[in-house]
């Protein structure tokens, strides 16, 4: 199954831990509001690359909790780009289904831009 939904950015903490010859590299602490086929929060750690013409590229780690098409239960997503994608492609990782979504697999795409955030999940419910 597959389908596209809005999501809301709700919390935002990001810290330097390394800033050389104008290179910046940091942590970020995303948090998120899903309303929709995927109904829940999440809550994602970043790795990310800044330069001084602007964001470089990010990695991150994403925990969802709540019900995916009236099914509950938690997931683990990998996802990243650089700054010249105009998507962050990922996946759900093996083994992180949790309750009701025990056996989830599939892809995420990310996308931020004029219509605001979102994301394509692609997936299989074994």
């Amino acid at each position: 199954m597959q389908f596209t939904q809005s999501f809301e950015i709700t919390k935002w903490d990001q810290a330097t831990y390394d800033d050389s010859d104008g290179i910046n590299l940091g942590k970020a602490v995303v948090g998120k509001t899903f309303t929709g086929t995927l109904e829940g929060t999440s809550s994602a750690e970043l790795l990310v690359v800044g330069t001084p013409e602007g964001p470089a590229a990010y990695t991150a780690v994403e925990r969802f909790e709540g019900s995916l098409d009236g099914k509950s239960g938690s997931f683990v997503m990998l996802h990243g780009a650089t700054a010249d994608q105009t998507s962050s492609p990922g996946k759900i990782l093996p083994n992180t289904g949790t309750g009701e979504l025990a056996g989830l697999t599939g892809t995420v795409t990310y996308e931020h831009d004029d219509e605001g955030p979102r994301l394509t999940l692609d997936y299989e419910l074994a």
